[in-house]
């Protein structure tokens, strides 16, 4: 993420959009963590929630597979804002969605894809031309 494309006021607009998501993925549903809330209080509210209402999908969703150190998979219950046509310039509210991490990764994963494969285009052509090869087609 670079800081530098986004407005100066973003932690705000990042903010109001999670606060209007009620803290929920608004694609899977996930609840996710609020600043305000420590990790153990967090879990607290999941276990709870999954005894209280009868499911414990994302309360085991929060221990499933766990980290080779055996942590907690938080992560996954850190939500975030994606910017729908990938411009972090255009902060219009419609074009602003709260998703989890996993949702977020999923949602950016083609647009990351192109990104990379464009990269490593320009890569391999700057190296070529610093070894005085230069590209006769122009890509």
């Amino acid at each position: 993420m670079n800081r530098k494309l986004y407005p100066k006021n973003w932690e705000s607009i990042a903010l109001e959009i999670k606060e209007a998501a009620d803290w929920h993925c608004q694609e899977c549903q996930r609840p996710c963590k609020r600043p305000s809330q420590s990790w153990d209080e967090f879990d607290h509210e999941l276990y709870g929630n999954a005894v209280h209402f009868g499911g414990t999908k994302w309360y085991m969703d929060l221990f499933d597979d766990y980290d080779s150190d055996d942590d907690p998979k938080y992560r996954r219950f850190v939500l975030t804002v994606a910017h729908l046509d990938h411009n972090p310039a255009n902060c219009n509210y419609d074009n602003l969605k709260a998703l989890c991490s996993v949702c977020h990764l999923r949602y950016d994963a083609h647009h990351h894809a192109k990104k990379a494969a464009s990269t490593r285009a320009r890569k391999r052509q700057q190296k070529l031309e610093s070894n005085g090869q230069l590209n006769l087609f122009g890509t």
